[in-house]
C-alpha cells in the first residue's frame, strides 16, 4: 500500500496540485470521534502524508480532495449523516465519499441516492486520478 501512496502523491505533485502538510494522527482521531466513523487504513496512511489538496485545489479532471477539516465542516453541514464526503467535483456538482452504513466508496449528487464507486477508498482515488467514467 505504501507505494501505490506514493504514486499517488507524486502524480499529484507532477500535476502542480498544492497539497496541504501531513495530517496528525490526533487530527484524524479528532474528526472520526466527531463524525462517529472510523476512516479505513489506507486513509489515514494517505492522510499522514498530506491533508488533501490546499485552498479548493483539483485536479485538471476538475475533483478535489478534501482536508479533514473540509470533510468535517461538510459533514456537520449536511442533512445526510450516513455519508462522509472526502472529494467533490466541479465544486459539490456531486461528492464522493463513505457511507457509515456499508462499505465502499459512493458518489452521491445530493438526492440523498448513494452511488456504489469502490471497493476502497485507494480503488477510488486510482478512478480519480485515471479519469474513469465512474466516477462521473
Amino acid at each position: 500500500m505504501k507505494s501505490t501512496i506514493i504514486e499517488i502523491l507524486q502524480q499529484w505533485q507532477n500535476e502542480k496540485i498544492k497539497l496541504n502538510p501531513a495530517a496528525s494522527s490526533e487530527l484524524i482521531t479528532r474528526v472520526e470521534i466527531e463524525i462517529g466513523f472510523s476512516f479505513p487504513e489506507e486513509f489515514e496512511e494517505l492522510y499522514k502524508q498530506a491533508n488533501g489538496f490546499t485552498d479548493f485545489d483539483w485536479r485538471e479532471n476538475m475533483f478535489s480532495i478534501w482536508p479533514l477539516e473540509r470533510i468535517f465542516y461538510e459533514y456537520n453541514s449536511s442533512n445526510d449523516k450516513d455519508f462522509i464526503g472526502f472529494s467533490d467535483f466541479l465544486i459539490n456538482s456531486h461528492n464522493i465519499g463513505f457511507l457509515k452504513s456499508q462499505p465502499g466508496v459512493f458518489k452521491n449528487y445530493a438526492t440523498n441516492e448513494n452511488i456504489f464507486v469502490s471497493e476502497s477508498f485507494i480503488e477510488s482515488i486510482k478512478l480519480i486520478n485515471s479519469n474513469s467514467d465512474l466516477i462521473y
